[in-house]
């Protein structure tokens, strides 16, 4: 048929590649053929990327070890098909972690004078940094990732840019990696939940870690340590061990984390956008954004005394100091004496956008260079106002010095370095994690150990140091706190709670229907709060002098103090389900955050000194305010804001000191006693604009998650909920609609009737 003027010719589809048999763990060797409709196909089996020279796959190829195939088809019409690669893993032995296959043209890697695994011909050998070697470059290079869950699912195949990663660990013959999803080599995200429901979904760059400076020695120490800190309100990089194989061949264990950058922050930090940050490396090194807000922070620091409180309060406007409080203690007690050169810290381009610090790369902590190492008084090293260049030069220590210049900092971080102590630092938790690790890589290192000519001996050794740092080290560090800070004895005690409720130590320690020893110091005196759970309300304290009544008290631990318990009773509170948390607005750029209140009751309702408070120990305390029958009320963080954006809205108070988290949540309502009288707890799934979660009808158990909808848009304050509204029209339609029809069966009654009379029927 002749083709229409004008008209161009469709465009033909694009060649396929039919493999016979997927990648993936095989027991015995396997026969693998691979055919393209009306094309030639040819394919290598050593990593390098095939051409019309490579070999033709003309029959099944038989494969009897682990091999990478990577094909490519050519059409006589000039069309060629993509590169793909499947792995073929063959009798290689079970395993629980991941396995991650890379293909790459060997001479990217191994060609002796460009090779980036090699040391080149610009190599200054005699030097222990070996500067000129090719390990130092930047490149970056195409190649073939696979990731294989421990099941065998590939849950990624893609091109990929692959590059060299990390300082002086590159002088290790394993060598970190780092790999990238990028459209122009294939698919533009990581897809798949790598590290787990609660990790990121999506990832642009993944880092397999050779451990950093811990290779060759326990291979999880800076995983460790992530670990620890797991729950703490700080940035940290996820991590999952896994198995590599680079061209077929097995190249060891490595740490599979997330590249600390602005797509790391992004995923770590709801409501963050990744083009709208500032980011900096070590001193003033400006890895995004501006450094002109952190400048003036420093400036300030250096021109103000911080004993001043006014000044304190300012310095907390400009950065997370309870972040920073975090990050400071977590560096000190693991002794991480290269933490002055590991330094990244951030904050949102926003108006009150605060600088927070992540911990990366802490693998020098836990004895790495000395088994006495937890011996180190590292928070006289962290506060060092003359430390050497390198490693605690006068800039990295300089803000915590300052800091520290203020009483109630210095109050805060004394009793939160104890609560850290006393629960994720304990001996009793550090050693049992350090056992927990001890244990899943105990059946997968010996492969490790024995491609690099690895001692098990060596191994084990450095876990026994880690292992005793992390008993040996609590004592020492309260040594040091009690020396720097003049903190008095130290008093050991129990604390200990009923089944009704829960009691929290300086809002840091949750104690539920359980009991824990903890270890406070006498001239710093510690927080007690109580929290009922449902059905429950606090009757009395057990083991100290204090008003039953009271459901928060401040206490300094003495000898005479041998148990602290909390005792709570059953109790529904008579507004229980009638006043109850109606609607939740956790994403709103308009108004901010808010939370509406029902009152189904019949009465008018005090809440002066009624708290809303969430899991995160946030806690907002009511003013003077009242709730009519049947009515609303709104809890938003800025009421002159909120009611700019609702102009109508009319029982509206502001102040709520929290945020609401845009994914998963936790909120409970509590009475002047205590008692809870409504809770709610969602999950939902990323939403990009603004939205509201909706309790279908006011008289609904809002704690069964049926109960609820999501609404995108800006929601119903002070007003019914658009499902209640909706709802109660269509019982109006239907109860008109079954009017209509009984008078329309009544008149057609009348009319038989009248029919009758007359004769007609």
């Amino acid at each position: 048929m002749a083709q229409r003027p004008g008209v161009s010719p469709e465009a033909p589809p694009p060649l396929e590649l039919i493999f016979s048999l997927d990648g993936g763990f095989y027991p015995d060797a396997v026969s693998v053929e691979v055919t393209s409709p009306g094309a030639e196909v040819f394919y290598t089996a050593d990593g390098s990327l095939p051409t019309r020279n490579a070999t033709s796959f003309r029959r099944a190829v038989r494969i009897d070890k682990t091999t990478i195939l990577r094909v490519i088809a050519f059409h006589p019409d000039g069309r060629q098909s993509p590169v793909v690669s499947q792995t073929y893993l063959i009798g290689e032995p079970p395993t629980r972690f991941d396995v991650v296959s890379i293909g790459i043209t060997p001479d990217f890697l191994f060609n002796p004078q460009q090779g980036l695994f090699m040391l080149g011909s610009n190599v200054i050998d005699t030097l222990w940094k070996k500067p000129g070697a090719n390990f130092w470059s930047r490149r970056e290079l195409p190649a073939n990732v696979e990731i294989y869950e421990p099941d065998g699912r590939c849950v990624y195949r893609s091109m990929s840019g692959f590059r060299l990663f990390g300082g002086m660990s590159r002088l290790f013959p394993q060598k970190s990696i780092a790999l990238v999803a990028r459209n122009m080599y294939g698919e533009k995200r990581i897809k798949h939940k790598i590290f787990g429901k609660d990790g990121a979904d999506k990832f642009k760059f993944l880092v397999l870690r050779n451990s950093g400076s811990d290779f060759g020695k326990t291979q999880f120490r800076d995983a460790l340590m992530s670990e620890m800190v797991d729950g703490w309100d700080i940035d940290k990089q996820d991590y999952r061990p896994a198995h590599v194989y680079i061209n077929g061949k097995y190249w060891g264990i490595y740490n599979i984390r997330e590249k600390v950058n602005r797509f790391f922050i992004e995923s770590h930090n709801e409501g963050v956008d990744a083009d709208s940050i500032d980011l900096i490396e070590h001193r003033f090194t400006r890895k995004r954004g501006s450094a002109q807000h952190y400048f003036r922070l420093l400036k300030y620091l250096e021109e103000h005394d911080l004993s001043d409180p006014a000044n304190y309060a300012y310095v907390n406007t400009q950065m997370d100091v309870e972040n920073f409080m975090d990050y400071e203690a977590a560096q000190i007690y693991f002794d991480n004496q290269d933490a002055g050169g590991n330094i990244k810290y951030w904050r949102p381009q926003t108006p009150d956008g605060r600088w927070r610090w992540i911990l990366y790369d802490t693998d020098w902590g836990f004895g790495l260079h000395s088994r006495y190492a937890y011996r180190n008084n590292s928070l006289a090293f962290h506060t060092e106002p003359n430390g050497p260049a390198w490693p605690n030069p006068p800039w990295s220590t300089f803000l915590l010095r300052k800091l520290l210049e203020n009483a109630d900092f210095r109050r805060a971080f004394v009793n939160r370095f104890a609560d850290r102590l006393n629960t994720c630092f304990s001996e009793e938790q550090s050693v049992a994690l350090v056992d927990s690790f001890y244990q899943a890589y105990l059946p997968e290192i010996p492969r490790h150990l024995e491609r690099w000519n690895l001692s098990r001996s060596n191994w084990e050794d450095e876990v026994s140091i880690v292992r005793t740092f992390a008993r040996e080290r609590p004592a020492y560090m309260r040594m040091h706190l009690m020396e720097r800070f003049h903190t008095g004895p130290q008093h050991r005690f129990v604390v200990s709670t009923n089944e009704g409720g829960r009691l929290l130590i300086n809002d840091n320690i949750s104690v539920s229907n359980d009991s824990l020893e903890v270890t406070y110091f006498e001239r710093y005196p510690i927080k007690l709060r109580v929290v009922a759970h449902h059905g429950y309300r606090f009757s009395h304290w057990e083991g100290i002098d204090a008003d039953e009544t009271l459901r928060e008290l401040t206490l300094a631990p003495n000898r005479g103090i041998r148990q602290i318990r909390a005792v709570f009773e059953r109790f529904t509170h008579p507004l229980e389900g009638k006043l109850v948390i109606n609607e939740i607005c956790p994403k709103n750029g308009k108004a901010g955050d808010w939370i509406e209140l029902f009152n189904a009751s019949n009465n008018r309702v005090p809440l002066k000194d009624w708290t809303l408070g969430d899991l995160k120990r946030n806690e907002y305390r009511f003013p003077e305010v009242y709730i009519a029958p049947n009515d609303y009320l709104v809890i938003s963080r800025d009421s002159a804001r909120f009611v700019q954006a609702y102009p109508k809205a009319y029982n509206v108070i502001g102040g709520l000191p929290f945020g609401l988290n845009k994914r998963r949540e936790s909120l409970g309502l509590y009475s002047i006693l205590g008692a809870m009288v409504d809770s709610i707890a969602y999950e939902v799934p990323p939403l990009d604009t603004a939205f509201t979660l909706n309790l279908l009808l006011p008289y609904l158990d809002n704690s069964e998650a049926d109960n609820w909808e999501v609404r995108l848009g800006d929601g119903s304050p002070n007003a019914a909920n658009p499902y209640y509204v909706e709802s109660r029209v269509r019982v109006a339609q239907e109860q008109w609609v079954q009017m209509g029809i009984a008078a329309g069966v009544l008149l057609l009654g009348l009319i038989l009737l009248a029919l009758r009379h007359r004769g007609v029927l």
